[in-house]
Parts: C-alpha cells; sequence; structure tokens
C-alpha cells in the first residue's frame, strides 16, 4: 500500500480545514434557544374586558380587581412603566407564551390545566360561580349541571374560561354553548335571547347585572359547581411565562403581605369584593 505523499496530506490538511470551519460557522450562526423573559424596561401586561375584574372606565383608564392589584403590587417593586394590552380572553395565555406580553392581570383562574402552559402568582381573590339571566329568569336556571338535562337552554361562555371547560366536562354539547369574547358580548347575547343564561363569576354576573336596566339579573337561589361534596371558588392569579420566574417570585414576595391588607381591600372594594372574597384554603 503506498503511503499518502505531501500533496495528498496537504490536501487532506485542507479539506479537514474547511470542514472545520463550516461547522463552526454554522454553529455561530445558528439560533440560541431564546429564554422568553421580561427585560426590566416596560412590563407590558395583558388584560380581557371583564367586570369587575379587569376593564376601562369612562376615561379609558384600565382598571378593575386585577389592574389596580398590580399597580400597587408592582409600585413596590419601583416598576411603574406599564404598558396595558387589551384581548381577548382567550388569547392572553397564547400572547404570553409568544412574549406579546409580559404578565396577565385579568382575574385569571389558576387552574392545573392552565399551569401546564404558564405559572401563577399567589391568589390574589377567590370567588364562586353565577350565572345571568334575562328577567325573571325565564327557563328557571338555578346551577350549571341542570343544563345538561336541558337541551332546551343555551349558555353564553367566555371562549377560553373556567365555566366553558366545566360546562363541557358536563358533557354539554358545543351546540348549547355560545361562545363569546368577552362579558359585553355575552350580556348581548342573554339580553338578544341568543342565549338563556350567561356564564360567569359571581362579582361580575351581580356588576352586570346592574348595568342592564333591569333586562337582565342574577339567577337567584344559584348553585355553583359542586367539588369534593362542596361549592368550589376558584382563585385568580397573575400569570406568567414559565421562563420568568425571577418576576414572579418578586410579585409573591410583595403579594404575600398585601393580599387582604386594609389597602388592598381599599382598592378592590368599589369592584365588588370584600374580606370575604379574600383566598382561603380552596385550591385552585
Amino acid at each position: 500500500m503506498r503511503r499518502p505523499g505531501p500533496t495528498t496530506l496537504a490536501a487532506l490538511a485542507a479539506v479537514a480545514i474547511v470542514g472545520l470551519l463550516v461547522a463552526l460557522a454554522i454553529l455561530f450562526m445558528a439560533p440560541e434557544q431564546e429564554q422568553k423573559t421580561w427585560t426590566g424596561k416596560t412590563l407590558r401586561v395583558g388584560y380581557a374586558e371583564e367586570y369587575p375584574f379587569a376593564f376601562r372606565d369612562a376615561s379609558g383608564r384600565v382598571t378593575g380587581e386585577a389592574p389596580e392589584t398590580a399597580r400597587a403590587v408592582l409600585s413596590q417593586l419601583g416598576v411603574t412603566d406599564i404598558q396595558w394590552v387589551l384581548a381577548d380572553f382567550s388569547s392572553l395565555i397564547p400572547r404570553l407564551e409568544e412574549d406579546d406580553i409580559d404578565m396577565i392581570a385579568a382575574g385569571m383562574f389558576a387552574t392545573p390545566e392552565r399551569a401546564k402552559r404558564i405559572d401563577f402568582s399567589l391568589p390574589t381573590v377567590q370567588v364562586g360561580q353565577g350565572l345571568l339571566v334575562r328577567a325573571g329568569n325565564p327557563k328557571g336556571l338555578s346551577s350549571y349541571d341542570e343544563t345538561a338535562s336541558r337541551p332546551d337552554v343555551v349558555l353564553a361562555v367566555l371562549a377560553g374560561s373556567v365555566e366553558e371547560d366545566y360546562l363541557k366536562g358536563l358533557g354539554i354539547p358545543g351546540a348549547q354553548l355560545f361562545r363569546v369574547p368577552d362579558a359585553a358580548t355575552g350580556v348581548a347575547a342573554v339580553t338578544a335571547g341568543r342565549a338563556d343564561g350567561l356564564a360567569l363569576s359571581a362579582p361580575t354576573v351581580n356588576l352586570l347585572a346592574r348595568g342592564t336596566n333591569g333586562a337582565c339579573q342574577a339567577a337567584a337561589p344559584f348553585t355553583g359547581p359542586i367539588t369534593n361534596g362542596r361549592e368550589g371558588k376558584g382563585q385568580a392569579a397573575f400569570g406568567f411565562r414559565k421562563d420568568d420566574t425571577a418576576l414572579r417570585e418578586r410579585i409573591n414576595g410583595v403579594l404575600a403581605d398585601f393580599v387582604g391588607s386594609p389597602r388592598h381591600l381599599e382598592l378592590i372594594g368599589p369592584f365588588g369584593f370584600s374580606a370575604q372574597d379574600m383566598p382561603g384554603d380552596t385550591q385552585p
């Protein structure tokens, strides 16, 4: 077997060097796995219109239980540059994942299913469920569960809400669920007779009913979803990307002492919340 000559060795060395350079170029040109975290600059906070958790008042200010709590907590952290981003409720989690927003402050209930995609802060309030119906409650509705045996009943639900998930879990077909992007559209559907009720949290239903000039009311008596033998309550919290651990932990550090404090109750009192709505031992 002939030993390679100097020319052959030089050619092989050149090929090896070129290959190494190409590999290095590919390595440095390849996009890094981006870690999506808040940059420490403007904090983009997503919300959806749902009274009394988050909404714009007559002056255009974003207010409600979640925004006012968020402002107070962020202020203690020295964060005052906040950009409020309006979105449909069902798009809040996708927009957080896509880095369009840095935080969700919309009265979103912390659930195990949602926690697979995002992280939640400590809860800020804990509330039960309600049902908005037309004045006089013509269908005689008093719970979500009865809808499963009432094919004549159509309920409006906020797309992506826990109410929608619960009703689907009862086996209620899609034809009986009227999906809406926000609470205002749900009220319009009930008022116009396109839906027999609007399933939302009790504080939201009570506030919405007061704004319909008698056209709608909160169903009463009403029994919410039963969990482990008792009427369950949902815990609302702020939402964060999985990578944004530092931001979530800083906010939790403030929430631990702030939630339920006199200042907190003073801020959320105008929206119908009280000490009875503070998080207890009910798990989301």
